[in-house]
């Protein structure tokens, strides 16, 4: 006999319900996509990634379409590399999908924030895949750091990414001369392009603009919500990876590769909205997807009495925090 709770409990882990959660996330975006503008700094050393879109129904549409994108991509990384304990997870990709759409400056318009966690996301299969090939590693760093140095193009806080893979690098045990070289390599390759090849003028290349960090952004309707929302959601991942560390420990060697790049990737989210607070929305997008994946991993290893109560109250807590940034702005 099912336990009880078990036929609700098993509906939030199936793709019906990620289904549903797609389905909303639109229509919530849709909803709001008049209302809100997110704020856009950050330039990157030879365009500004804001400028890629100008019509507003275009962006939100994009917008739209990249969370789809990166819900899809967080469930198919899973099933090929198991790094929540199941590859059969669908709710922590209908948690992270939830949370984009009920903060609609995230999912109302396309900025660097939503770029930054889909490159991430796409860049984590080619890091996954490293595991175990060392002597054949080169490649798969050459692309990640083609694509990260690639976006830097047109934002700086790409190339803050590179450190971070680099230690990703390490836990996947890829990391050898060969690696070192490819790094180099695959940082100058999209400059060599665009500027060896007369594609992008000399003149046009900009340092990257650190100090824009510590410059104040101009007050916009939400913000304080907006902040209470980040600050959240980042103390609720804190709570979420402490409390599943104990568990992540028994897993296999390299599932416990896999996670302690997670774990470095929202110590790296965190600090960075610490140290560039005035653009924490910029980050908060790879902070919804740390949350998710682990709750991910606090769902399938809590038993079924808990997740029912817990999984349905997050759920109304998402709605209520939407239906607040409506009435708010």
């Amino acid at each position: 006999m099912a336990k009880k709770g078990s036929y609700i409990v098993d509906y939030f882990n199936n793709r019906g319900f990620f289904g549903l959660s797609l389905l909303v996330m639109v229509i919530l975006s849709v909803i709001a996509s008049g209302n809100f503008e997110v704020p856009q700094r950050g330039y990157g050393t030879l365009h500004n990634i804001a400028s890629w879109i100008s019509s507003n129904d275009t962006s939100c549409f994009v917008a739209v379409l990249c969370n789809i994108v990166i819900g899809v991509l967080l469930v198919t990384l899973n099933i090929m590399y198991r790094y929540i304990k199941t590859y059969n997870c669908f709710v922590f990709a209908s948690v992270f999908v939830l949370l984009q759409g009920m903060n609609p400056f995230l999912s109302t318009r396309f900025f660097a924030g939503t770029a930054m966690c889909l490159v991430v996301v796409i860049a984590l299969f080619f890091l996954f895949d490293l595991y175990g090939k060392q002597q054949m590693a080169s490649q798969g760093v050459f692309l990640i750091m083609a694509l990260l140095s690639f976006f830097s193009i047109y934002h700086y806080v790409f190339l803050l990414l590179v450190p971070l893979f680099i230690v990703g690098f390490a836990y996947m045990r890829a990391l050898n001369v060969k690696a070192v070289l490819a790094i180099f390599f695959g940082l100058a390759t999209p400059y060599w392009i665009a500027l060896g090849t007369g594609l992008e003028s000399f003149t046009s290349f900009n340092a990257p603009e650190f100090s824009q960090v510590w410059t104040s952004v101009p007050s916009y309707p939400g913000k304080s919500w907006a902040i209470s929302i980040a600050i959240a959601t980042t103390a609720l991942t804190v709570l979420l990876t402490v409390g599943n560390f104990k568990t992540m420990l028994n897993y296999s060697v390299h599932v416990r590769a896999y996670n302690n790049f997670f774990v470095a990737l929202s110590v790296f989210v965190l600090l960075m909205m610490l140290v560039d607070y005035n653009d924490f929305l910029f980050y908060l997008p790879m902070m919804n997807m740390c949350f998710a994946i682990q709750f991910g991993h606090w769902y399938v290893i809590t038993r079924h009495e808990t997740r029912q109560p817990v999984t349905m109250w997050l759920m109304v807590a998402m709605l209520t925090v939407y239906i607040v940034a409506m009435a708010l702005v």
